[in-house]
């Protein structure tokens, strides 16, 4: 996150490989939000988060755990970098919520296709991104 006078500037990466979901989160992302400003990257693979997240320096990550078989493992080696985790799925479950805490998630949350929930999911990811240094 990068503060800019009032507003936080963060950077997201949606680790999903529904593209349509992650074209949802990025169009209401792109409306005017006095409070942040949500610049968004997909990855569709594990390697590609962790190259992505490293290179771009995102500051928030939003997991499907459901999009690669080894998305614990993913979730795991991302936070131990040190990226702030949201994980989320097409299904809120009790114990994979609990299973992504343990693997380092800070939050999880269930996808939704509603633009009232996705604005909520985004002001969520903007309270608990950290700050990186930007990339020029």
């Amino acid at each position: 996150m990068v503060t800019t006078g009032l507003r936080k500037e963060v950077r997201l990466l949606v680790v999903d490989d529904h593209g349509d979901h992650f074209e949802q989160l990025q169009e209401i992302a792109e409306m005017y939000h006095p409070e942040y400003r949500v610049e968004c990257r997909l990855a569709s693979s594990a390697g590609e988060a962790v190259d992505v997240a490293s290179s771009w320096g995102a500051s928030v990550v939003l997991l499907d755990l459901h999009v690669i078989s080894d998305a614990l493992d993913l979730l795991r080696q991302l936070s131990m970098q040190g990226a702030t985790v949201v994980a989320t799925s097409d299904t809120r479950l009790p114990e994979l919520e609990g299973t992504a805490s343990e693997y380092g998630a800070v939050g999880y949350l269930s996808k939704s296709d509603n633009p009232d929930e996705i604005e909520a999911l985004l002001g969520y990811v903007a309270a608990v991104s950290k700050q990186v240094t930007p990339h020029q």
